[in-house]
């Protein structure tokens, strides 16, 4: 409904919606020598005034070029501020960074609950050009404590020895965890999310009984899309809690589990099995993720991290715009296919994950095995 207000065909909706993360693999590297050498809390400033500025421009989407251009500016804008929250979670975290990252993407989950909450409420009441203004002005409102908070965090910025200590991004075992995090954001990010949807409309498209209540198809999809939310707002605090204690054990359990979940989401047939199969690969996919973000910031020094932790960021957007095509295709092979081939491609995070983990990364770095 808002393309068409917009007038937007579906091509020019696709190109809008997943440009800003195309774009973050260029932004990426970018925000990680942008952190490497102003301070930090000036850079998340920075970021807060892209994000209202991008935002604001939406209002204006008679003109394709400054709607195309704000998706681009949000890209960088977003860099920013995941590569910094990164940051500070794990550099502030004393020990506990698993419980850092997790609450981190606990509030990353709120805000993307109230945004979902927010934008048809407001396009409805509004219309589109108040509802970006409107957005735009809650961004800044509700980003500048955040942002007076941290304007006094300086990271190091010249690190002694630390050419002598810098890994390649492309050393084999850093690039293994790599491709773990892309194939973890193809599937929960995009494959699960695209397959998933399609198959509750072949399964039921008449309805079902969710809980013993016939409903529509809609709510159906929609409580399996909820908790994906639910996953991200309410479990990744223990999930970074159980990677702190056992980390090798919480990756592989996890992905153990959401393994066995997809394979019963191909098989069953029942409304109230499918989406307690869909929230059980949903909980132990978002546990695998907060596991390999540990993973890495054991992995990086004070001198690395940036640039390690931006590569991960590249890596995730990769899979993420890649899953939901790779789930669509697929598809055409059956909806059952499309998920197997999901499980199928957790499954092979795991020797992914044995090799990344081994000894020898870098001079002094820890195993994680």
């Amino acid at each position: 409904m808002s393309a068409a207000r917009l007038g937007l065909d579906a091509l020019a909706v696709g190109l809008a919606l997943s440009l800003n993360r195309w774009v973050r693999i260029l932004t990426n590297p970018i925000a990680a020598r942008l952190y490497e050498r102003f301070p930090a809390g000036a850079l998340v400033a920075v970021a807060l005034a892209l994000a209202v500025l991008s935002t604001a421009a939406y209002a204006l989407p008679g003109w394709l070029a400054v709607f195309l251009g704000a998706r681009l500016v949000w890209g960088l804008s977003w860099s920013l501020l995941r590569l910094g929250s990164l940051l500070s979670a794990i550099e502030g975290a004393a020990g506990h960074a698993g419980k850092a990252l997790g609450e981190m993407r606990a509030v990353y989950g709120l805000g993307f609950v109230a945004g979902a909450l927010y934008a048809p409420f407001a396009v409805e009441s509004w219309g589109w050009e108040m509802a970006c203004v409107a957005a735009a002005a809650l961004t800044l409102g509700l980003g500048l404590p955040p942002v007076l908070l941290v304007r006094r965090w300086r990271r190091g910025m010249e690190f002694p020895g630390a050419d002598a200590d810098r890994v390649s991004i492309w050393h084999p075992r850093l690039a293994a965890v790599f491709a773990v995090a892309a194939l973890q954001y193809s599937l929960y990010s995009g494959l699960l999310a695209v397959a998933g949807g399609l198959r509750v409309a072949e399964l039921f498209p008449q309805g079902g009984a969710l809980l013993a209540v016939l409903v529509p198809a809609t709510i159906i999809a929609a409580a399996f899309v909820l908790t994906q939310r639910l996953s991200q707002v309410l479990w990744t605090p223990v999930a970074g809690r159980l990677a702190d204690r056992a980390l090798p054990a919480t990756f592989v359990g996890a992905t153990v589990a959401a393994v066995a979940a997809m394979s019963g989401l191909a098989l069953v047939r029942d409304a109230t099995a499918f989406v307690a199969f869909g929230a059980l690969a949903f909980f132990a996919g978002i546990t695998s993720i907060v596991a390999v973000e540990l993973a890495l910031a054991h992995r990086s020094t004070d001198a690395d991290r940036p640039r390690v932790l931006a590569a991960y960021n590249s890596w995730a957007d990769i899979g993420a715009a890649a899953g939901a095509l790779g789930g669509g295709a697929f598809a055409l092979a059956g909806t059952d296919v499309a998920i197997m081939a999901g499980a199928a491609i957790a499954a092979l995070t795991i020797p992914l994950w044995r090799f990344g983990s081994g000894a020898g990364l870098m001079r002094g770095g820890p195993s994680f095995t």
